[in-house]
């Protein structure tokens, strides 16, 4: 009897990890982010660590928080597998979705150096705004279109280049003695796959996905982006930057995890996770691509009409994205990318043009904080008397409260540096019912400003479309 073929994903989220496993029912299918594959996930056979990675504000990532809670989802998953499934099978690959950016400096031995040394998509630190501020000063209007005609990506916090910039101007900091020990950057998926393959004093390449995350990547040619390597060498030695390519192109990561690594030493994962040693494993995918492709957003759908499918997702963060066909190494392309959003890479023939807010559930879980409605009853009866003000059923005894949910600044569609929250209307008669509709209702207007810009990059190529809507904030909310 043929042994079944099982797929481990893992998803490195803001605000949990999980690892889920997944039948792959017919095993000569090419695992591909152009394709539909025939799977199904294992009923049982996951396993979740409510998490939060990235620390609001400062943007630093848990590091080794995350990296130790990735290995226990891998652990409690093999171990459900072997108690569960009695038929034979074989972990044929592994796959990875993280929240992007993230980029981590490791050490010589290819060790994290710590969470001061990580950037994220979430910074909105003091000194990082100060330094994308000065950056904006010393552009000209050309070159930062320029610079967001080739990258997908305004300057802002959000991104890799004033966030370096800004670590390796620390001298006088705290932070000072991790700048001279720094040997490489690495994303999270990079810094796994290192450990598991043996591998952690070589340089396991980022994927194109990831990169494009940071601002920092050209998305037509798939290289490091020329303009922007001019500015962030002044204070950045480039070579610390990781090679590229695409997320299933790395030979090395084809053989699983080894039995030694390069030193010579045993690898503690070839006893630990037997079952991936002949396991082919996967760069990381930004979690904004992995949404678009498991939620049937990828290009053009026959099953809808050859309608363009536009991904809303709202979990932690929430995000409007549409998939574009473009090549690598696509140098005059026609694709315009309307300020306000970005544009990223899911792989070398797919983009990714969309918005996103880095407030979406979490704006929620900070009113339900803040009025202190951690009771499920409570916090429930208070959605409920907002679905009957939204409906029409009841009146509020407080209207006309508007809010910028800008808690953790602003990225789509200003991209204002330095923005913040503001709530306004408030009376006497306002209730924490009025506050949480205007959160909900921000959210929703902000999302509603990305999705009319998408829609209008469709109608420009005569495309219909529909929109897809999902995440966990939006089922709870």
């Amino acid at each position: 009897m043929e042994s079944r073929s099982v797929i481990l994903v893992i998803d490195a989220g803001s605000s949990s990890v999980r690892c889920t496993s997944y039948e792959l029912l017919d095993s000569s299918e090419v695992l591909s982010t152009r394709t539909q594959p025939p799977i199904k996930a294992i009923e049982g056979m996951s396993y979740s660590v409510p998490m939060m990675s990235v620390t609001p504000n400062t943007g630093y990532i848990r590091i080794h928080e995350v990296i130790d809670a990735i290995d226990l989802c891998i652990d409690e998953v093999l171990r459900l597998l072997r108690e569960t499934i009695s038929d034979e099978y074989n972990i044929t690959a592994l796959g990875f979705s993280t929240f992007v950016m993230n980029l981590v400096g490791v050490d010589e031995f290819g060790e994290p150096l710590g969470d001061e040394a990580t950037i994220s998509y979430a910074c909105n630190r003091a000194e990082v705004l100060d330094t994308c501020s000065r950056i904006e000063r010393t552009l000209t209007p050309d070159m930062k279109q320029s610079i967001y005609k080739q990258t997908g990506a305004p300057l802002h916090p959000a991104y890799a280049l004033p966030q370096l910039i800004a670590f390796y101007e620390t001298k006088d900091s705290d932070n000072a003695h991790l700048v001279e020990k720094v040997h490489q950057w690495k994303s999270i998926s990079s810094i796994c796959l290192s450990r598991w393959t043996g591998q952690r004093h070589t340089q396991i390449p980022i994927s194109y996905s990831e990169a494009s995350w940071t601002g920092l990547l050209n998305f037509g040619s798939c290289t490091w982006n020329d303009e922007v390597l001019s500015i962030l060498e002044k204070s950045c030695n480039l070579k610390l930057l990781p090679p590229l390519s695409d997320f299933d192109m790395v030979d090395d990561l084809r053989k699983g995890i080894s039995q030694q690594s390069h030193d010579g030493s045993n690898n503690i994962y070839w006893n630990r996770w037997p079952e991936l040693r002949q396991c082919q494993f996967f760069l990381g995918i930004g979690d904004g691509a992995a949404a678009n492709v498991g939620s049937k957003c990828g290009l053009l759908s026959s099953g809808d009409d050859n309608k363009r499918r536009i991904a809303v997702t709202i979990g932690t963060s929430a995000a409007a994205r549409l998939c574009l066909p473009l090549e690598i190494g696509t140098l005059n392309h026609s694709v315009v990318v309307p300020f306000g959003l970005f544009c990223y890479r899911v792989d070398k023939s797919t983009l990714l043009l969309g918005g996103a807010l880095t407030d979406g559930g979490s704006i929620i879980e900070w009113a339900r904080s803040l009025f202190n409605l951690h009771s499920t009853e409570s916090f429930n009866m208070c959605l409920q008397k907002v679905a009957k003000i939204y409906s029409g059923r009841c009146e509020s005894p407080s209207p006309g409260v508007t809010m910028a949910p800008f808690l953790s600044g602003e990225r789509s569609t200003g991209f204002r540096v330095g923005a913040n929250g503001c709530i306004s209307g408030i009376t006497r008669e306002t209730t924490s019912i009025d506050i949480v509709y205007a959160c909900l209702e921000s959210v929703v207007l902000r999302l509603c400003a990305i999705i009319k810009l998408l829609t209008s990059v469709c109608e420009e190529n005569k495309s219909q479309y529909i929109l897809v809507a999902s995440g966990n904030a939006l089922e709870k909310n």
